[in-house]
């Protein structure tokens, strides 16, 4: 199937080619609110898990919600999330994965495990197989864990990089995500600062 009228980060529009992947999930999760994030982290993990075990595909995780091979965005994940007081009512979670399609070429790279290994992808096993993941991770979903996990399959960390949000753009070294997920950059005058959301680019 294609999707003509998605919504990415930031309200721009996300075109779904022919081809890949795209579903979404709706949680009512037992963790709090400013745990949301992680969710995000442990459905990247999970996607990388599932490339690794489908198609033999080594990806990485990019903060704050990519999935990449080779600087190259193979899966992009978008979050919304509901709570009252201390309580996540729900977490709606997009995923697009780009499996059996040609990405177009843009600014931004992007590519399909079809690119990457030249054969075709069964879709159906591979949403099973991430399900799988994902539903065991949740079943035990540890702050902790999350984050170590995420922190040993990222790209971003140890890099610089820009980070640019509605109002305001960062640049400096990520040096460490902290236990809600933020990323703490050190900035040129060595100061840290912590971003909770926003686009990361690589430099």
């Amino acid at each position: 199937s294609r999707q003509t009228e998605g919504r990415g980060r930031m309200q721009r529009v996300w075109q779904s080619e022919e081809g890949g992947l795209y579903f979404s999930i709706v949680l009512r999760p037992s963790v709090i609110p400013k745990e949301g994030p992680l969710v995000n982290f442990a459905v990247a993990l999970d996607l990388v898990l599932a490339l690794e075990q489908c198609c033999g595909i080594a990806a990485q995780v990019k903060w704050p919600n990519d999935v990449l091979v080779d600087e190259r965005k193979i899966a992009g994940i978008l979050s919304q999330m509901e709570f009252e007081a201390d309580q996540i009512t729900f977490i709606n979670i997009g995923v697009g994965l780009n499996l059996n399609n040609r990405p177009e070429v843009t600014d931004k790279p992007a590519v399909s495990a079809l690119q990457l290994t030249g054969r075709r992808v069964n879709r159906a096993e591979l949403l099973s197989t991430f399900l799988d993941y994902f539903e065991k991770r949740m079943a035990t979903f540890s702050r902790s864990a999350v984050i170590e996990a995420w922190k040993a399959r990222t790209v971003t960390l140890g890099r610089r990089v820009t980070i640019a949000t509605v109002r305001d753009t960062y640049e400096g070294l990520a040096v460490d995500v902290d236990e809600d997920g933020g990323l703490i950059l050190e900035m040129a005058d060595g100061a840290r600062r912590t971003v909770f959301y926003g686009d990361c680019f690589h430099s």
